[in-house]
């Protein structure tokens, strides 16, 4: 009979247990999807310890806000064909944001 009752309590905070997890990871998760619903993928570079990164990154519009990053390319700013590897890396960088903004949500 104690045995039952113990099994019955450790049951009961189990389901009181999971319920909380799924609670918590769904808040998570929709709070990630209203995020990422407003939010829009460009392209941009910055310099990074002697060298220009460019990606594309997914921003919620009307702040600073970054969402996700893709490395397109890193560039020596010391390397003899910068102009042309940023000029074309920044040209796939743009093209690889409109391929992810023409994907659905």
């Amino acid at each position: 009979m104690v045995l039952i009752r113990a099994l019955v309590v450790m049951g009961i905070f189990a389901v009181i247990a999971y319920a909380t997890y799924a609670l918590v990871s769904g808040t998570e998760r929709r709070r990630d999807q209203v995020a990422r619903a407003g939010s829009r993928w460009v392209a941009t570079h910055y310099a990074v310890n002697g060298a220009t990164r460019i990606v594309v990154r997914n921003v919620r519009p009307g702040t600073d806000d970054v969402l996700d990053e893709h490395v397109i390319a890193e560039i020596m700013d010391s390397d003899p064909n910068f102009d042309t590897r940023f000029l074309e890396a920044m040209a796939e960088a743009r093209d690889r944001a409109a391929l992810f903004e023409s994907e659905p949500d």
